[in-house]
């Protein structure tokens, strides 16, 4: 970039201001930002050349006034980021409250909590619920719950299971199989001697039915087969019956709790829809009529009699336009960075001059900055400074243009009648969708061909996606300014309406391209991802679940070769008879060992793709990553091995296999835990502080920027509920051939529920935006996965006793009626039954509005703030540069 284009820039730059938004019917972004021209500031190109080549940094720095209290506070304070840390805790430490009489973060206006807990006896339901509903207390009910079902689980089947293999152990004599392959393999899971206490399930059988014949011989009654056989059904009832258990749980608590949770009472997102495809900016009125005529042409006469609910005035309380900010918030950000290291050279140039050494550096820097100069620094300063006004201008000259329109819209109805008529009317197939993606895809590549023909003649036409700012020319009249404005904002409009006229043909056409879906719930929306362009959607979707799925693809096939290596029975013969070599051996250890972290890895690799994947709102990318987890966190990490041992290795028959099956289990469990307690988020934000505070600088950062690098991670509780129902999964999968697996995940979960509780008050915030619906739907995909396998696995080992298919057949016919009836019957047992009643909240929720928190999202991306902060110190050195003229 030349001189004349940065005199270009300086003089054209401009002091914009935001105008304050008086909420109309329609809120257009854009239009309540620049419906008024600002006030303008222009520099001396000539004085300001000047200033470049003979400029004193110092003097500069002096009329730099960085704002107080504020995200752009320079030099920041420790103690200030460090109270923004504690502020997030539920239980901050005893030291730091000792150290300060603040009450509460003057950035976040967060409260900070001085009363003491004790977090291994306090009640979780009376610390959490007030503040952040119930999801976070159900978590450790559930943890509470699954305690008692392991005992209940283990007294009932594993106590007889570990006593009979016991004592027939310990007396051989009393092992009456015939001789044979089962004998052996008993006599062999005796003479293992291990502390899983269990046997192959043949052997087990037989010999249990063998020693119940001789007691009926000898006039006994032969209890124990009898026994086996009602214990193994209760566990396998229990097993299809959870997820009704946890249903009725949620359920419970959601009514008990009814005043205390906030999902409960959210009703903008059920009076809302979010609609795409619009062929133009549509007024309010041109969307209401659209959507009333083409309800009145609905085949059905119940929805086309629906068309008079939009007859009324005001039926859309609010229209928010949907831009893409992607790109600005970009630009913003590299502003900011160019910011940042522009101070620090100010500060760089002042203690060289003064004391001749150098303490303040970016990390960049660390290797260089003492080899740096005056003549150096002022350099750099000078084409920091360009650098600063050219991205301002660029960011500036884009918001003068207008945001880009995403031909997306949310819609706020006055009623939920409204909102429901509309969506079912507009509601389509997944198949239609696409086809509708591609005709919209067809006629926007028409519609922008059709522009570049009619603005080619058209001087002031500037295409605010591709321009460049060399070719940017700001209009010096502000009438000329208001008008090239409004044009810009409205292009796509008034060239869509020149193509199109408001026949009922048209609206067919409009109604055969919207497309409609349920509203969001506005804790949640990720606005930067709703407004981005759709090809920029679709790549990093793209990217994101192919990587994930050739990760997932690569790790576990490596997972399964490896499992099918290391626990073949005919390799462990080998390894016995020594046929193996000292590598081989060596080489078949290291792969147990990478078997359990293969399986962990891929998870944490498959999380952090999803995450990346710019869904709309926080619950899509949650749902997402539940879907894909329920394939292979289940499927191929925890059933695959199953599959193996029974239906490949004889598992039924085998102790080895069976022992293999047991320790790939534990330890996978083991290796989980390990991943739990020292957690991917808490780990990152540990280290990200760990970094920031060593060699420490007040002037390395920004006060927000520190107090973003302090705050603590928000804690997984979707990663820990997948954990809890790890664990539980393998305890009921494990219980029929070893009891004593049970034993080792009861101590897993009682650990669990002790961490947990004291990582939420200590280590972590709270994500209010995990909702009871998005627990209740990650408990549904449990439900789907795993009661499917519980059936197979039960039949697989049971399948010797005729009963048993009429048993398994008639509780499949208890379950299917109980998910098909599963509303009306948890509302019986909850409000006949449990007498409970929906208590009325004592604080009023009032509908949140769309437009407001689109707005202080735009607000936190501190564009409009920063280029304030500029303005105001480029006017300061003017104005001091020209007194001294």
């Amino acid at each position: 970039m030349n001189n004349s284009d940065i005199e270009k820039l300086i003089e054209n730059y401009e002091d914009d201001q935001q105008v304050e938004n008086n909420q109309p019917v329609t809120l257009d972004f854009n239009q309540d930002r620049q419906g008024q021209v600002p006030q303008q500031h222009r520099f001396s190109s000539s004085k300001f050349r000047e200033r470049l080549s003979s400029i004193d940094p110092l003097n500069w720095a002096k009329n730099i006034k960085m704002p107080q209290n504020n995200y752009y506070s320079y030099p920041c304070s420790l103690q200030q980021a460090e109270l923004h840390r504690q502020c997030h805790y539920i239980q901050p430490d005893q030291e730091f409250l000792d150290k300060t009489d603040a009450k509460e973060c003057p950035c976040c206006n967060k409260p900070l909590n001085r009363k003491r807990i004790n977090f291994l006896t306090v009640n979780m339901w009376q610390l959490l619920v007030d503040d952040y509903g119930i999801a976070a207390p159900l978590y450790f009910t559930f943890l509470k719950f699954q305690m008692a079902l392991f005992v209940i689980i283990f007294c009932v089947y594993g106590i007889f299971f570990i006593y009979e293999v016991n004592s027939t152990c310990a007396n051989p004599d009393k092992i009456c199989l015939p001789e044979g392959d089962m004998k052996i393999e008993y006599q062999s899971a005796c003479d293992l001697n291990t502390i899983y206490m269990f046997v192959a399930m043949d052997p087990f059988l037989e010999q249990l039915e063998c020693s119940a014949q001789i007691d009926i011989d000898n006039g006994g009654s032969g209890f124990k087969r009898t026994y086996i056989q009602i214990a193994a059904f209760i566990i396998f009832v229990i097993n299809i019956m959870l997820p009704f258990a946890y249903e009725i749980i949620i359920r419970y608590k959601q009514i008990k709790y009814w005043d205390k949770e906030p999902v409960n009472h959210v009703t903008e997102n059920k009076k809302s829809v979010y609609v795409r495809h619009l062929p133009y900016k549509m007024t309010s009125e041109e969307v209401q009529q659209t959507i009333c005529k083409a309800i009145a042409m609905n085949t059905f006469d119940e929805m086309a009699k629906k068309s008079v609910l939009f007859q009324a005035q005001n039926v859309i309380q609010e229209l928010v336009y949907i831009y893409d900010i992607h790109e600005v918030n970009e630009m913003n950000i590299e502003r900011e960075n160019a910011l940042l290291e522009f101070m620090i050279t100010l500060e760089q140039l002042k203690e060289l001059k003064e004391t001749g050494i150098i303490t303040t550096y970016s990390e960049k820097q660390a290797k260089t900055y003492k080899t740096f100069t005056l003549e150096m620094l002022e350099n750099l300063f000078k084409q920091q400074l360009n650098d600063i006004v050219y991205k301002t201008q660029k960011i500036k000259s884009y918001l003068k243009n207008g945001l880009p329109f995403t031909n997306k819209v949310i819609i706020k109805f006055e009623t939920k009648e409204q909102r429901d008529a509309a969506y079912l009317h507009y509601r389509k197939k997944w198949y239609q969708n696409l086809l509708i993606r591609y005709e919209v895809m067809k006629q926007q590549t028409k519609l922008k061909e059709l522009q570049k023909n009619q603005v080619a003649d058209t001087s002031s036409y500037i295409d605010s996606r591709t321009v460049s700012v060399d070719q940017l020319q700001i209009q010096d009249s502000e009438v000329d300014n208001q008008k090239a404005r409004i044009s810009l904002f409205n292009q796509n409009t008034y060239l869509a309406k020149q193509q199109f006229d408001y026949s009922n043909k048209y609206v067919e056409q409009i109604h055969y391209q919207m497309g409609v879906k349920r509203g969001f719930s506005i804790n949640g929306i990720f606005w930067e991802n709703l407004g981005m362009d759709t090809f920029k959607r679709l790549k990093f979707r793209l990217k994101a679940i192919f990587t994930a799925a050739i990760a997932s693809f690569l790790l576990m096939g490596s997972f399964e070769l490896i499992y099918f290596y290391q626990n073949n029975p005919n390799q462990k013969d080998k390894k016995s008879s020594g046929s193996l070599s000292a590598w081989e051996k060596l080489f078949a250890n290291f792969l147990a060992i990478l078997v359990t972290f293969l399986s962990s890895y891929t998870t944490l690799t498959i999380l952090g793709q999803m995450a990346k994947s710019r869904r709309s709102t926080f619950i899509e990318v949650e749902e997402s990553i539940m879907h894909f987890f329920v394939i292979i966190q289940y499927f191929l990490i925890q059933f695959f091995p199953y599959f193996a041992t029974f239906e490949i290795w004889g598992g039924r028959n085998q102790i080895v296999a069976c022992y293999d099956l047991v320790t790939l289990s534990l330890h996978r469990i083991i290796f989980k835990q390990v991943f739990h307690t020292f957690h991917i988020r808490h780990t990152r934000f540990w280290l990200r502080k760990r970094k920031a505070l060593k060699n420490f600088n007040p002037k390395n950062f920004f006060q927000g920027q520190l107090n973003q690098i302090m705050t603590p991670a928000f804690i997984s509780q979707r990663g820990r509920q997948f954990n809890m129902l790890f664990i539980l999964t393998t305890a009921l999968c494990l219980i029929y051939i070893c009891p004593v697996a049970v034993l080792f995940c009861l101590a897993f979960t009682i650990y669990i529920y002790f961490w947990d509780k004291y990582a939420i008050t200590h280590n972590y915030q709270i994500d209010k935006r995990f909702t009871i619906n998005l627990l209740s739907h990650q408990i549904k995909c449990y439900q789907i996965v795993v009661l499917p396998f519980s059936i197979y696995l039960f039949l697989r080992l049971f399948w010797r006793f005729s009963w048993v298919i009429y048993g398994a057949f008639s509780a499949g016919l208890v379950m299917i009626v109980i998910i098909i009836f599963k509303k009306p019957i948890v509302k019986f047992i909850i409000f006949k039954i449990c007498r409970l009643k929906k208590k009325r909240p004592q604080v009023e929720y009032r509908e949140q509005s769309f437009f407001k928190s689109y707005n202080k999202f735009f607000e936190n991306l501190r564009i409009e703030s920063l280029t304030e902060i500029l303005v105001n110190s480029l006017r300061m050195n003017e104005t001091d540069t020209t007194k001294k003229d």
